[in-house]
């Protein structure tokens, strides 16, 4: 078995856990990364693709966690400007919460945000043919804004960043056993024995059972499951939807892929992970909010795609709506000795912030001064940073590689910024994109989705490194996948 040594071994290549790799080896630290499945894999990957302040946690009061996302709101949109863009949600008045509330509500909201560059929230007047879309049209409506995300690729080009910096990335390489060997922590992951200095936890929903590895006692965590329906566009545009529902939560209904509409989330309790899987229950929640609310809704036999994911929150009571969002950080261990520090809770928005708080503590206790540099420095791609750079970019690869697909090309830079031309130089060499699988799936892109980013089933790649499944046939994915096992790519 091989025998490796480092500063931080961190359990966990969701978001937090990227997060901590890419500080942790900008500071300077010797990082491993373990995780049992693949990078983004779960909760991660399962989010409403949205990086936002939490309009709705103002009315539970939340308005730290609130001003700190709106924050890292902005901070986001400017390190990883190629993963994000722009959104406008409008909020219809339907009578669920008071006019007034709403305004008072967006212009709070505005004033966290503080100087921003996403425009402020404002009324749409009573003739503005988007309300008239609605069933039955509505009077009043205000407009904000917040930023749509790639939640998936966002995580991987954190832990890019990571790799790039000295961190070891180990995905499919569960931890199993836990010892304590003098200084450090003797740790079997994958087919290797790690001695870590300081371990984190950050398994999300599997928490407990990494707690378990070294004899502590379970924490208290509650796991709400958040289900999603993908369903054909109910309107053209670019706009987004926030509509409120009798039982006071919301439902988002966002512009997907380019022929689709993306809604959810809702707020179920689970028993386990292993019970994760959307309920007939939640599809009929999210369809009625869709019925209320537009003339030509969608049926059952009309979703094109679902998904869901957990949210391990802290279990504080209550409702699952009213559970909080905001983070638990403990560190065990001595400075000089070994150390063991276990995160709960937190959100796709916060997790740099989160990211910084956990290093400062864990480079405090291994003896190290370096400050994050995080908020300052742009993630791997982000160099074509807003819609005019992408659109530059995108002409440019178009003039330098003429027998490629456009469209192709828009898609990549879209995926992977200014990557695209690293992965365009590769195609040239290789004699062209290879296999079109449908979707805008290529199979020069699968290639480098295995090469460079550590894909290692078909699944990593329709779903999380492109999300072109969505745009397949079910005979298309098949097609896919089997060629993806007769190559052993991954």
């Amino acid at each position: 078995m091989n025998r490796e040594s480092c500063d931080l071994l961190i359990v966990g290549a969701g978001i937090n856990g990227a997060g901590i790799a890419r500080d942790a080896a900008l500071r300077g630290l010797d990082v491993i990364v373990c995780e049992r499945g693949d990078i983004a894999g779960a909760t991660s990957s399962a989010s409403t693709k949205l990086i936002h302040g939490g309009l709705r946690y103002l009315e539970q009061g939340a308005f730290g966690l609130v001003r700190e996302s709106l924050h890292e709101r902005e901070t986001l949109g400017r390190i990883a400007a190629h993963l994000v863009r722009p959104q406008r949600f409008v909020v219809p008045h339907t009578g669920e919460r008071p006019a007034w509330m709403l305004a008072a509500g967006l212009l709070l909201y505005d004033l966290l945000a503080g100087r921003s560059t996403l425009p402020r929230s404002r009324r749409l007047r009573a003739d503005c043919p988007l309300l008239q879309q609605m069933q039955p049209p509505v009077s009043a409506a205000h407009a904000y804004y917040d930023l749509w995300v790639d939640d998936a690729r966002l995580t991987l080009c954190t832990l890019l960043d990571a790799q790039a910096h000295g961190a070891r990335v180990l995905p499919q390489s569960a931890l199993s056993a836990v010892a304590a060997e003098g200084a450090h922590w003797r740790c079997a992951v994958g087919n290797r024995t790690v001695l870590a200095r300081c371990v984190v936890n950050v398994a999300g929903p599997w928490m407990n059972a990494v707690e378990a590895l070294r004899g502590a006692a379970a924490a208290p965590v509650r796991l709400v499951q958040g289900t999603h329906l993908v369903v054909p566009r109910l309107h053209a545009g670019d706009d987004a939807w926030l509509l409120q529902q009798p039982d006071r939560r919301v439902v988002f209904v966002i512009p997907f892929a380019d022929d689709f509409h993306l809604v959810g989330t809702t707020e179920t309790d689970l028993p386990s992970p292993e019970r994760l899987g959307a309920t007939a229950a939640e599809r009929r929640y999210l369809l009625d909010a869709l019925r209320r609310a537009f003339r030509r809704a969608p049926v059952e036999n009309d979703i094109h795609w679902e998904f869901s994911g957990m949210r391990p929150l802290i279990d504080g009571g209550g409702s699952a709506r009213t559970a909080s969002r905001e983070y638990r950080m403990t560190m065990d261990g001595e400075r000089g000795g070994r150390g063991w520090m276990s995160i709960q809770g937190g959100k796709l928005t916060t997790h740099r912030s989160l990211a910084e708080r956990a290093v400062d503590r864990l480079a405090s206790f291994l003896g190290s001064n370096a400050r994050s540099v995080t908020a300052d420095r742009l993630l791997p791609g982000a160099e074509a940073a807003g819609p005019t750079q992408r659109s530059e970019l995108v002409r440019r690869l178009a003039q330098r590689h003429p027998a490629l697909p456009s469209g192709w090309i828009a898609a990549l830079v879209g995926r992977h910024g200014s990557t695209t031309s690293r992965l365009l130089e590769q195609v040239a060499r290789t004699g062209g994109p290879g296999r079109d699988f449908g979707g805008g799936l290529y199979e020069a892109e699968a290639r480098w989705c295995a090469q460079y980013e550590w894909a290692h089933n078909a699944d990593d790649v329709l779903w999380r490194r492109t999300k072109c499944g969505v745009g397949m046939s079910a005979a298309q994915r098949d097609t896919f996948a089997r060629w993806w096992g007769d190559q052993r790519i991954g």
